[in-house]
């Protein structure tokens, strides 16, 4: 189901407000922030407070059906008839040999789009000898180079930084 940018706003909004006391971090993203006139779905970033997660889902589960669930992402069919996509960064960490810096920087320039923004930001990676990771971030072989904030990946990709309203169209 569609609706427009002013509905799929305020309900998304509703939805960043009921989880926000969970989060250190939650962001609205795709074609809301990128202020689409209709838009398909709503699609959330968040970076929980430590052990919020199961509660988030439980939550998520209590307000529709839960129709998929990975390790950074749960999706639910909300009884608006809209879809919810719900998508979890990480604090960073790993081990002391192998750190994994945060990621929600990529997790929220490649949630918001649009798809060919994305593609164009992967074929620019490609050309500077790097690979754009729609979940990881920008690397360099196994090494991530950026992705704990959007305008370290524009930076490491060489490129200005590009309003999500202005993500319609090249970079």
């Amino acid at each position: 189901m569609s609706l427009p940018l002013d509905q799929a706003r305020a309900l998304a909004e509703r939805i960043r407000a009921a989880l926000s006391p969970m989060c250190s971090r939650i962001d609205i993203a795709g074609s809301i922030r990128r202020a689409r006139p209709v838009c398909g779905d709503i699609d959330i970033v968040c970076q929980t407070q430590p052990h919020m997660r199961a509660h988030i889902i439980a939550l998520c589960k209590r307000s529709g059906t839960l129709t998929k669930q990975g390790g950074q992402y749960v999706m639910v069919a909300l009884r608006h008839g809209v879809q919810l996509d719900l998508w979890f960064a990480h604090n960073g960490g790993g081990d002391l040999f192998a750190p994994e810096p945060p990621n929600y920087g990529i997790l929220l320039l490649s949630r918001t789009g649009s798809a060919a923004h994305n593609i164009q930001l992967a074929t620019r990676a490609k050309s500077l000898g790097l690979h754009f990771h729609p979940h990881k971030g920008v690397m360099k072989g196994d090494r991530i180079v950026a992705s704990a904030e959007e305008a370290d990946i524009f930076r490491a990709l060489n490129l200005p930084y590009i309003e999500p309203e202005k993500r319609e169209v090249q970079p």
